[in-house]
């Protein structure tokens, strides 16, 4: 059984976070599975644009940065009930397919795999969502460099909606498409469905397991190479940018 690297980067500022996401897919350390719980936050997709998707006033005790990948913005709050990772793997047509819906599914394939374990009715929804009975319960992201894919999301057990709402620029349109009547409607969280707070490290333990599974793969728990170190260090002026955010 081949065995993947593993990291668990803990409670991280989301700007040193996406410096080191970016240094795991430039180095050459091999696949990777990696979680992190970020600090209250708010990542943009790389195309976005921060005056449009967000009401920049009610923003300011909100850490932004951009991400490297496309897809919406990833919200965090001080709850800090949410599980992010991220996979950096070798594009091989097999378990990370060339193809771009095919590789959302087999990697959101861990979520709803740890979904069903809690008994819950989950499934993949193009392009990059899971969802419970059709509410979105996880986002996921995408890019890709010289052969080498980097999808991270988030599984949501706990969300203040409410908070999101009030910061965001939110198009009624977004909704109307998924014929959804609501951002209420349209979301759900782990907590909500099971109607009880489960540890979110048990959570993050089922995940690691379902990985294993699916990848046929043993996790060994690692850390960033020297080089990769040395790589995210160069980002780091780039996450921390006004120029970067904001463009």
């Amino acid at each position: 059984m081949k065995e993947w690297r593993f990291i668990d980067f803990g409670l991280v500022d989301i700007r040193d976070m996406m410096a080191m996401d970016e240094a795991i897919l430039k180095g050459d350390e091999g696949n990777t599975f990696f979680f992190w719980t970020p600090k209250k936050s708010i990542i943009l997709g790389f195309f976005q644009k921060a005056e449009v998707e967000l009401d920049l006033p009610k923003c300011k005790d909100y850490t932004i940065t951009r991400r490297i990948s496309g897809g919406g913005i990833a919200f965090s709050d001080d709850r800090c009930r949410q599980i992010n990772y991220g996979v950096v793997g070798t594009i091989d047509n097999d378990l990370f397919p060339l193809d771009i819906i095919e590789s959302y599914k087999q990697v959101c394939g861990v979520l709803i795999d740890t979904l069903v374990h809690y008994g819950l009715n989950a499934a993949f929804r193009p392009i990059n969502d899971v969802t419970v009975d059709n509410k979105k319960v996880s986002g996921n992201a995408q890019t890709r460099r010289e052969g080498k894919l980097l999808q991270n999301g988030t599984l949501l057990l706990d969300f203040d909606i409410e908070e999101m709402l009030r910061i965001s620029n939110i198009p009624k349109e977004k909704f109307l498409d998924k014929k959804i009547a609501s951002v209420r409607e349209g979301l759900t969280w782990l907590d909500r469905e099971l109607g009880e707070q489960r540890d979110m490290e048990e959570v993050r333990n089922v995940m690691k397991e379902k990985f294993e599974e699916r990848f046929h793969v043993k996790l060994k728990t690692g850390t960033l190479s020297n080089n990769e170190k040395e790589l995210a260090e160069s980002l780091l002026p780039k996450y921390y940018s006004t120029e970067w955010v904001y463009r």
